[in-house]
């Protein structure tokens, strides 16, 4: 994992954007005789995100979370709907659909890319990670993302790969157990992972 660069504070942060195959799926694909596709997601990934929401609701943050795939497979927008987050699917250009967003927005940022995290792992997610703000990518990411990333984690895509991405953003392991309890407790009944 590279450690030379900080994570940023969320107070900072207006976008988090995620890929959803090879970041919340291990990037295969299970397709049935007729045509039906199945992907597998990490329930400890669900848990993260409603933690992520509870740490938002607590702290008073203004950040927004987005699914950002090229995929247009029902199952994405499925999944995202169950975590609760928007999707956004069959974008093939994924930076230039990121800069027409945040131009309607965020119209009065000079700089709206800095306030954003990305997380891909693919080439199709390479310019947006490089425009990034910050940029995480898991551990089997391609080399060309893992070179350009800002941090590149020890989990594999869709194997935890969020949730390691989640306790390390809200630095879960310097919580206190009244804070870690508190993020458990007001994560409510929204948690379906």
């Amino acid at each position: 994992m590279k450690t030379n660069i900080p994570w940023p504070q969320l107070e900072a942060i207006h976008t988090i954007a995620f890929d959803f195959d090879g970041v919340f799926t291990d990037n295969k694909v299970y397709v049935s005789e007729t045509g039906m596709e199945h992907v597998r997601c990490d329930r400890a990934d669900g848990l993260a995100i409603d933690l992520l929401r509870s740490y938002k609701r607590v702290r008073a943050l203004d950040f927004q979370m987005i699914i950002l795939s090229k995929e247009k497979n029902p199952v994405v927008a499925a999944r995202a709907r169950k975590l609760g987050i928007r999707c956004v699917s069959g974008k093939d250009h994924k930076l230039n659909w990121l800069k027409t967003f945040f131009e309607s927005t965020r119209p009065h940022d000079i700089a709206p890319f800095t306030g954003l995290i990305y997380l891909g792992n693919d080439l199709n997610d390479l310019p947006a990670i490089e425009c990034a703000g910050f940029s995480v990518v898991p551990a089997d990411a391609h080399p060309l993302l893992r070179s350009a990333a800002s941090v590149v984690l020890n989990t594999l895509g869709g194997c935890g790969f969020v949730r390691e991405f989640v306790e390390r953003l809200l630095r879960l392991g310097q919580m206190n157990r009244e804070e870690l309890y508190e993020l458990i407790h007001n994560s409510g009944d929204r948690h379906q992972s």
